[in-house]
């Protein structure tokens, strides 16, 4: 199977959607607007042109996403782009670039962010409220530690427990990390 993947640095142009489909699969959709500057001969740099891309993003990436991301957030987005093209009523053509991302994340270079962990509840299988992928993790990054026997050390806090439920007993809920 052949397909394109890209990465894409941009920024946010509206706020995300959260959105559900028929069969009840949690998305958020959003578009980035990405601006190539280049460096004139005086040393000045300028604006060549503006791109911008159709951003979906599923499940728990898509809940995160949404809580997350906001207009004008400067993002990274990782996915498999699609190129689509239709015919509008006058008889023209349009075409859009859609990107299915596998992975978004603020862009550090001119700020800071703080990640939180989403703590969520469901069946491991990848039922309601839960992604199978999401219940195994690096034992290294589970523990808090970045060096082997950290945990072990006088002083080491284990994490807080995780918290059983919500009211409705299958949301998503944010705890620090």
């Amino acid at each position: 199977m052949n397909e394109t993947s890209v990465t894409v640095v941009g920024r946010v142009v509206a706020d995300p959607e959260h959105r559900q489909t028929r069969a009840g699969l949690q998305f958020t959709t959003f578009r980035v607007a990405s601006t190539v500057r280049r460096r004139t001969k005086e040393g000045v740099f300028v604006d060549a042109g503006t791109s911008f891309y159709n951003v979906a993003t599923y499940r728990s990436l898509g809940m995160n996403a949404h809580a997350s991301v906001r207009k004008g957030d400067p993002v990274i987005v990782h996915g498999r782009q699609q190129v689509s093209s239709w015919q509008r009523s006058d008889g023209s053509w349009g075409s859009s670039v859609d990107i299915e991302a596998f992975s978004v994340g603020h862009d550090l270079t001119f700020g800071t962010t703080r990640y939180e962990k989403a703590v969520r509840f469901g069946s491991a299988d990848g039922g309601p409220g839960g992604d199978a992928e999401d219940t195994a993790g690096d034992s290294a990054v589970d523990s808090g530690s970045d060096r082997p026997g950290e945990r072990d050390e006088p002083g080491a806090q284990d994490a807080p427990p995780p918290l059983d439920e919500d009211e409705d007993g299958r949301g998503w809920q944010q705890v620090p990390a």
